[in-house]
């Protein structure tokens, strides 16, 4: 009876147990992992996010990025960031893009409305991606400066 029981239940189990995200949500569960590396200050955190491939328009590559990071790191002892993801598009089967605002700050930011009150750098965030085997990776990324209007859209 018992057997039979767990043969009914095994099917339901392993549908529960299954990933069954989008690759959007994969892609925002990414960048969610991004938001804690850095505010973690773990360069070795940031590296998986990274693909091996990673090329940005200023002529970075991910050992750069890395090596960047890393010394922003050890220059900022606190590290806290507001992040909205405004945008995620599939720009092909295993491609997308997505953009991001980015306050950085020394302390916590709450809400967006603290943008005026404190002393954060602004910017926006213009990622490519590339999905292998369901794990998705920063291939390339731009930045500009943002403005606090851009957190209030």
């Amino acid at each position: 009876m018992v057997a039979a029981w767990l043969l009914c239940l095994f099917p339901l189990l392993l549908s529960c147990s299954s990933d069954t995200s989008t690759p959007e949500e994969k892609i925002r569960q990414l960048l969610a992992e991004g938001e804690r590396a850095v505010e973690s200050r773990s360069v070795t955190a940031v590296e998986p996010l990274l693909s091996d491939e990673y090329q940005d328009d200023r002529g970075n590559d991910r050992r750069s990025v890395l090596r960047l990071l890393a010394g922003y790191f050890l220059s900022h002892q606190s590290i806290h960031l507001l992040t909205q993801v405004t945008d995620v598009t599939l720009t092909g089967d295993q491609e997308a893009e997505a953009t991001v605002y980015i306050a950085v700050a020394g302390q916590p930011i709450e809400s967006t409305s603290q943008l005026l009150s404190l002393r954060a750098d602004l910017i926006r965030l213009h990622i490519r991606l590339r999905g292998e085997n369901g794990e998705w990776q920063v291939v390339s990324a731009r930045w500009r400066r943002a403005e606090p209007i851009d957190f209030l859209n």
